[in-house]
């Protein structure tokens, strides 16, 4: 009888191991999401940290470095044109190949933060965290 008690408690035990793994799991997930990749603190692009005047808040759609931004304006510049030549010889098509991708991972990150499951998972964190 006291292997089948001892086997409860493990089983018990194991359940409460997983779910705390996976509480773990959720919150990191999130805290990725919202520390690592929405920091208006840090340039989006290529990370370098900022002061909190630095950052032009309206000029692109992310926080940019003023060196960042600057690359981002001359792309913006030739995407409508013929991408036409710029005075520096190493921003080619592969540079604006560089920025396409980029600005296209940024979006899926952005289509992933207004997902119905990650505002699930926001939601339910939320929750555990309040408890």
């Amino acid at each position: 009888m006291a292997d089948i008690l001892e086997f409860g408690k493990k089983v018990e035990n194991l359940k409460s191991e997983r779910d705390d793994a996976v509480r773990r799991l959720k919150i990191e997930s999130l805290r990725k999401i919202f520390q690592c990749t929405r920091c208006m603190m840090k340039c989006s692009k290529c990370g370098a940290q900022m002061d909190s005047g630095e950052y032009a808040r309206f000029a692109a759609p992310y926080s940019l470095c003023k060196s960042c931004l600057q690359e981002y304006e001359e792309y913006r510049s030739r995407v409508g044109e013929d991408r036409g030549k710029s005075e520096f010889y190493w921003r080619n098509s592969a540079w604006m190949k560089v920025w396409e991708s980029w600005l296209q991972h940024q979006k899926s990150l952005d289509q992933y933060r207004q997902s119905k499951e990650f505002l699930q998972l926001m939601d339910e964190v939320e929750h555990m965290l309040k408890k």
